[in-house]
C-alpha cells in the first residue's frame, strides 16, 4: 500500500511545478484552476472532467464544466496529461504521463494502467519509429477489450 504522506507530498510538488510552468506561459491561475490541478494529478485513475467536476462541485459550486475540460485540455498541450481515447462517450485524461498501455473496457469504460515493459513489443515500435528518423517522446498503446468484471 503506498504511503498517503509521500503521494500527497509527491501530488503537491508536482502541482506546485505545473501551476510554475502555467504562470511562466502567461496563463492565469485562478482558484478553480489550481484546484482542478490538484485533484487531477492527484488521481489514480482517469477521470473525466466531469469526475473533477463533481469532486469540486461543493467548493467552487459556480464553476462550469467547460473550466474544467479546459484546464485538462491545458494541461494535455503542455503535456502534463494525456488525453486518452476510452470505449465511452466522455473525454478521459491520465495525469501519468510515463510511458504505458492502455487496457480499456469496452463494456464498463474502466482503464487499466499496464507498464509497458508488460506491453510485449511495445518498445519495438519506438525503435521502429526511430529506424524512420521519427523522434518518440511518449507512448501510450490502448487495447480495447473486457475487463475482468465482464469478461466472459
Amino acid at each position: 500500500m503506498p504511503d498517503t504522506d509521500s503521494a500527497t507530498s509527491t501530488t503537491e510538488e508536482r502541482t506546485r511545478e505545473v501551476l510554475h510552468r502555467l504562470r511562466e506561459t502567461g496563463h492565469r491561475i485562478t482558484p478553480q484552476r489550481a484546484a482542478i490541478l490538484r485533484t487531477f494529478i492527484g488521481h489514480r485513475g482517469h477521470p473525466a472532467a466531469e469526475d473533477i467536476h463533481r469532486e469540486l462541485r461543493e467548493d467552487f459550486p459556480m464553476m462550469a464544466l467547460s473550466t474544467v475540460y479546459n484546464t485538462l485540455s491545458l494541461l494535455a498541450e503542455m503535456g502534463e496529461a494525456v488525453a486518452v481515447s476510452p470505449a465511452t462517450p466522455a473525454a478521459r485524461f491520465d495525469p501519468d504521463t510515463g510511458d504505458h498501455c492502455h487496457l480499456t473496457c469496452m463494456r464498463c469504460g474502466r482503464i487499466i494502467d499496464l507498464p509497458l515493459e508488460e506491453c510485449a513489443k511495445a518498445a519495438d515500435i519506438a525503435e521502429a519509429a526511430r529506424a524512420r528518423g521519427f523522434r518518440p517522446v511518449r507512448q501510450m498503446h490502448q487495447i480495447f477489450g473486457y475487463c475482468p468484471d465482464y469478461a466472459e
